[in-house]
């Protein structure tokens, strides 16, 4: 799903609208209606924001319905994503642990791009692996990172013990990582990619 975003969304939709989008996407009835609760709007930090749902609007990705003191229901007007993704319960179970990862106790403090990148780090894992690497015009599309950022953005990845190192590869123009064991462990089935 977050390789599906990347595409689908343009390139000024940025993280945290976009963290909004997967919820979204991966919340969805089969006619592409949603509702985030109040609840889920505060564990992600957005109770008071509507800048990013604003964004999501004015790309025409989704509108708003309804947007109260119980949360924001919404109809998705992309009906593509919803071919996207697997059966809604393997959906709703992904959109779980993805707010969980993205809301654990190393990250919640970190910005919204390095919450983004480690969630597509995870989902970029090969089964069983903690080692990954992916493209950096890539992850930076996934994740509305500017290239010139990304090297910060894994920096303080690091600092925040979420991952163990990163290298970049300038020949094959790649980033290379070791996610740390304990961000992964309760996460390992994340399937939101």
């Amino acid at each position: 799903m977050l390789n599906y975003l990347a595409v689908a969304l343009p390139a000024e939709v940025g993280p945290i609208a976009r963290l909004i989008a997967l919820q979204c996407a991966l919340r969805a009835t089969a006619s592409g209606r949603l509702h985030l609760p109040a609840g889920l709007l505060r564990s992600m930090r957005l109770d008071q924001q509507s800048s990013p749902w604003q964004g999501l609007e004015q790309a025409g990705w989704l509108t708003r319905l309804a947007a109260g003191t119980c949360g924001v229901t919404a109809q998705l007007l992309d009906a593509a994503v919803l071919t996207q993704a697997p059966p809604r319960q393997d959906r709703a179970h992904a959109a779980d642990k993805a707010l969980r990862l993205t809301s654990c106790r190393g990250l919640r403090d970190l910005p919204d791009t390095d919450r983004l990148t480690a969630l597509a780090l995870v989902t970029h894992l090969s089964p069983g692996s903690l080692q990954g690497a992916i493209e950096a015009d890539r992850i930076g599309r996934m994740c509305a990172a500017p290239p010139g950022t990304l090297a910060a953005t894994f920096d303080r990845l690091v600092a925040a013990r979420a991952t163990d190192w990163w290298s970049y590869d300038q020949g094959a123009e790649e980033i290379a990582w070791a996610l740390d064991p304990t961000l992964v462990e309760p996460h390992t089935d994340v399937s939101a990619e």
